[in-house]
């Protein structure tokens, strides 16, 4: 893996966590998709993770979060191996391609779903679920279904979940890649104001070279 520079640094306080992958091996039926890969991140840095289709970049990404096991390497967080942790401990948000949105809540009760899953009390929950709505911009839009909001819109909710959660790491797997051209630009732009705000640690990846230049503090090449 290969680096090289993006965006400037953040100049904001950097609350995030130190993310480490050290020789990090998984195996699918036999086949490798990941031999041997190692990426350091500093706390609060935005860093692209870049590669073509099929090159292992999402499954390191899942490897980081906790959503597949790896077959050999060290995964630490804050200097802690988390391979053994699950999902839940592991302090991380994460933001899919697809905007996976509960079409039966709300936009304010998709926010909140995850502060309801650690039995966070409902006036708590629902304050800080507004105040991640109005991070991205969309407090307006708190009572609205996910059918009745753009591309844009759910992918921005699906931001807002992540981050309500106030995680210490941010995954984002290729979360611009079904909006149109106009739209991409805007939510990356609101993406790298989001993260400078709050200095949260973050690995993005992408196949679009353009995109991760102009997002990242560093770009990883697999």
């Amino acid at each position: 893996m290969t680096e090289t520079a993006g965006a400037s640094s953040a100049t904001t306080s950097r609350p995030g966590a130190a993310v480490e992958l050290i020789d990090v091996v998984k195996d699918y039926s036999g086949h490798r998709a990941l031999s041997g890969v190692s990426l350091s991140i500093a706390p609060g840095e935005f860093v692209a993770l870049l590669g073509p289709s099929g090159c292992g970049k999402t499954t390191a990404l899942r490897a980081l979060s906790g959503l597949e096991l790896v077959n050999g390497g060290s995964i630490l967080i804050d200097g802690q191996d988390v391979v053994d942790v699950p999902v839940n401990k592991r302090d991380i948000g994460m933001v899919f391609q697809s905007y996976s949105l509960f079409p039966h809540l709300t936009s304010l009760e998709n926010v909140e779903f995850g502060l309801r899953m650690r039995a966070v009390p409902t006036a708590e929950r629902r304050r800080r679920a507004a105040e991640s709505l109005e991070l991205v911009g969309l407090g307006h839009l708190a009572g609205r279904y996910a059918h009745q909001l753009s591309g844009g819109q759910q992918q921005r909710i699906a931001l807002a979940r992540a981050l309500v959660t106030r995680p210490r790491v941010l995954l984002l797997d290729e979360p611009l890649s079904a909006l149109d051209a106009k739209v991409r630009v805007q939510l990356r732009d609101e993406i790298r104001r989001i993260q400078t705000e709050l200095g949260i640690t973050t690995l993005f990846v992408t196949h679009d070279q353009e995109e991760a230049l102009a997002v990242a503090d560093r770009v990883a090449v697999m």
